[in-house]
This record gives C-alpha cells, structure tokens and sequence, in this order.
C-alpha cells in the first residue's frame, strides 16, 4: 500500500528554502484573492465544487487555504476548489494562512503536489500529475516519488498507464477495469491488442491473474490466442457516447465489435444511481 500524504504538501510548505515567513491563519476577503496563475488544473469539476459549496454553507471551511502575497493583493498557493466554492456559496471571506514571499517555481510545485496528493483522483489524472512534474519541474521518477510521499514504482505504474490507448485510459476512469487490469493491459505494444484484450476482461469479468496470463501468452507469440478482428473506433462513436452520456447523465462507454456486435456499459456509483437509470431506461409504469 502506497504513503498517503508521506512528505509531500506538508512538507513544501513548511520547507525552509525561499519561503521564510509565515503569517497565522486569518479571515481574508475573497475580492482580494486570485487563482494560481500557474495552476497546472484548467479544468474543475462543477458537480464537485458544488458539493463543496453545500458543504461550506453548513460547516464552514474547516482547512484555511494558502496564499502569498499581501496588502490586499493575494495569491493562492493552495486550496482554490475551497476559494471557488466559497464564492459560490456566498461568503465574502475566508480563512488563509498567508505566505509573503513564495517564488514562481515553488508556487507550480506545491499546486502540482496538491493535485495528486487529493483523494479523490483516478489513477489517469495521478499519472497526469506525476507526468507534469516530470515535464515542467524537471524532476526525475525518484524525486516525484519523493515529494509526493510514494514509491518510485508507484510513479513507474501509472506512468506506463499513459502509454495505453485513449479507450483503454477512459476505461480507467468510469472504474471499467482496475488499476490490477491496466497494468497488466500495459504489457502489450499492439494497442489493437490491447483494446481486444480489454473487451474480453470486460465481458468475461477476467480477474487481474487472468488478464496478465494472456498477456503472457499473447507476448510468447504464435501459440497465443487467436486474436480476433475489432472494428476501430469511429468519430460517431464517440457523438453516439456523448448523446447517451448528456441523455442518462452517467458515464457510458459502447464497446462496438466485428459486424455492430457489442455492448453498451453505463456506470452508477450507488442504489439511488441505479434506480434513477432503470427508471430513465424502463419506468415502472411499462409493467401496468
């Protein structure tokens, strides 16, 4: 089991290299705070910060985020889901923990340890962030490892995730396959090998063990398996997915095989989910 947290974000930002003064937490309006500018995150999900505009309403905002700055101009190093759902839930502060003089650099690096360091990332976004390191701070696998508070096999692992087909990568995310399933699927060079491989685990419900085996098989060469034809993926594919996703509002995936045989896998993540699917996709009262 990976370190959660281990060094990583605590210890940025308590290093004592450039950032050599801090000021305790205190309440900062939020017209006096801006984003990151070199926040590596473009994109926030709006489902999420309105649970935590929810949140906030009822309880506060129970960690100060952390910003540099001052005299009524403000940066935020870290916290800016807490800053944007604030706005949204109204307030006109909120509390900081303010740190004068944090450099361009060291600011990239604590949002970047940030992001992976949340929770709730799948392992494609963990192997985005780790990639952003590696790309913008120079840093080799061993010091990504080391400042995030992980095993440098556990930055290796999901690296080789991002050498997988893009399907394969979306199979990841709606929780399709496991991160067990992915690895193994990242044996194989062929990424036409690879999506067949992935459609078989997902029809058959293959274990982790049997996904590697054939891969095993399939990299022995002629004795292997034989591999069968799939259809590629074709830009209406992808329309028809996004029709489906925007109508059920889940995610779908629609594995499309050798003469329009396939299936189509929508995702719910609890019993209120599913019931609001089967009642969008059968309502009870077709059986009256």
């Amino acid at each position: 089991m990976e370190k959660r947290l281990g060094r990583g974000l605590g210890s940025l930002l308590g290093s004592t290299g450039s950032i050599t003064q801090e000021v305790a937490g205190t309440d900062l309006p939020l017209d006096q705070i801006r984003p990151n500018p070199h926040q590596p995150r473009k994109v926030f999900d709006s489902s999420r910060i309105e649970e935590l505009r929810d949140s906030i309403k009822i309880h506060g905002v129970l960690q100060p985020i952390c910003v540099r700055g001052g005299e009524g101009r403000y940066e935020i190093i870290s916290g800016e889901r807490r800053w944007r759902a604030s706005r949204l839930a109204g307030k006109s502060s909120i509390p900081a923990v303010v740190r004068p003089d944090v450099p361009d650099d060291e600011m990239l690096e604590l949002a970047l340890v940030e992001n992976i360091q949340r929770e709730d990332l799948d392992p494609i976004e963990k192997a985005s962030g780790y990639r952003e390191m590696m790309d913008k701070l120079g840093l080799t696998q061993e010091a990504v490892a080391e400042k995030v508070g992980v095993k440098r096999a556990t930055v290796a692992n999901h690296l080789r995730l991002l050498e997988l087909p893009e399907r394969a990568q979306e199979a990841i995310v709606s929780g399709l396959i496991s991160m067990g399933h992915a690895r193994a699927l990242a044996g194989l060079k062929d990424p036409k090998a690879v999506m067949r491989l992935l459609a078989r685990a997902v029809r058959d419900d293959l274990s982790v063990r049997q996904v590697e085996q054939l891969v095993r098989d399939k990299n022995r060469g002629p004795g292997g398996e034989p591999e069968k034809t799939v259809v590629p993926a074709a830009p209406w594919l992808k329309e028809m997915e996004q029709r489906i996703r925007l109508h059920l509002g889940t995610r779908v995936i629609i594995q499309n095989g050798e003469g329009y045989r396939g299936q189509i896998v929508l995702q719910y993540h609890d019993r209120t989910e599913l019931d609001r699917l089967c009642e969008v996709l059968a309502p009870k009262d077709l059986l009256r």
